[in-house]
């Protein structure tokens, strides 16, 4: 979440108007994240107070929208703990605005955890495990636009990896073609990262920003997890968190032995995918004004990630 584009009072009554949610009150940009313009905003129709989030897509391809909007709706339906986009009196969940796309949710309570903790790392595998099961029956499909396709390309694109990256990168890839298949795949978060979790008394209240959802690897997206909840600042394994999130993930979705065997590489070609990811955002933003105002991250975090993984993993 971030703001990218600057909204006014009058957009926001025309939201307002467009998904009849009474008067506005008050909004405010969020200034977190690095891909899209993100308010929150209050509203009250007929006495009822609410609180909602808008989000204005400033790079998510526009023809992938209906996908991301039509399983946030079916993982709700199932039970999972996600925002349920809104529809407008028109009976769609898109607008356009300032010729962008946008889409109105819920702000759901809840706040990003402070601490991963044990605990928290069992519900959050538990959480996932619901999230791929009910994506089971999802019909539509959306490859990952930074999935293997990018990953083979910008090894050879990419001037900011040296000879010895570029042969790391390709051990990884390689690593990983040889382990996918026959492994099952489902619709994944991708991004299941403690910032897209927020919490209410220690119990996890929601699964935010589906935005790199795709049909994918059930295990690739708990190894996704994994790093980012149960590793620690020098990438080593914390191992009462680790083993609780894969308790709680395995005490809805058992992993098959195969799965099992695949998620060390899968891990590393998590961390793998991140690296060449922050490169890609780094040259996306480079050239941008307002670069010190987005949340580009340092893709050397997450090299050293997959070479502490290579060390401790095998």
């Amino acid at each position: 979440m971030s703001v990218y584009t600057q909204l006014s009072q009058q957009d926001f009554d025309q939201i307002c108007e467009l998904y009849e949610l009474g008067k506005l009150i008050s909004f405010k940009g969020v200034a977190d994240g690095i891909e899209n313009t993100t308010y929150f905003f209050n509203t009250d129709k007929q006495g009822i107070q609410s609180e909602w989030v808008f989000t204005l897509f400033e790079y998510t391809q526009p023809q992938a929208l209906p996908y991301y909007l039509e399983l946030y709706d079916h993982l709700y339906q199932q039970g999972v703990p996600v925002p349920d986009p809104l529809l407008t009196k028109q009976n769609t969940r898109l607008i356009t605005l300032h010729n962008k796309p946008g889409a109105v949710f819920p702000k759901l309570p809840g706040r990003t955890p402070n601490e991963l903790t044990p605990e928290l790392c069992f519900q959050c595998g538990e959480q996932l495990a619901k999230f791929h099961l009910a994506g089971e029956s999802y019909p539509q499909q959306h490859d990952c636009p930074k999935g293997l396709v990018f990953w083979q390309t910008s090894v050879e694109q990419f001037n900011e990896l040296s000879e010895e990256d570029k042969s790391l990168i390709k051990d990884c890839i390689q690593r990983y073609q040889a382990a996918i298949n026959g492994l099952p795949k489902t619709s994944v978060h991708g991004d299941l990262f403690h910032d897209n979790v927020l919490v209410d008394n220690s119990k996890i209240t929601a699964i935010i920003d589906l935005f790199n959802a795709s049909y994918d690897y059930a295990v690739y997206d708990l190894a996704i997890t994994l790093n980012d909840w149960t590793l620690n600042q020098t990438h080593r394994i914390i191992k009462d968190r680790y083993q609780a999130m894969l308790d709680g993930y395995q005490s809805v979705r058992p992993l098959s032995e195969q799965e099992h065997a695949a998620l060390p590489i899968m891990q590393q070609t998590s961390a793998m995918r991140w690296w060449l990811s922050r490169i890609d955002t780094a040259r996306t933003f480079q050239s941008q004004k307002d670069q010190d105002t987005t949340s580009s991250k340092d893709p050397n975090q997450m090299k050293a990630q997959l070479l502490a993984l290579l060390e401790q993993l095998g």
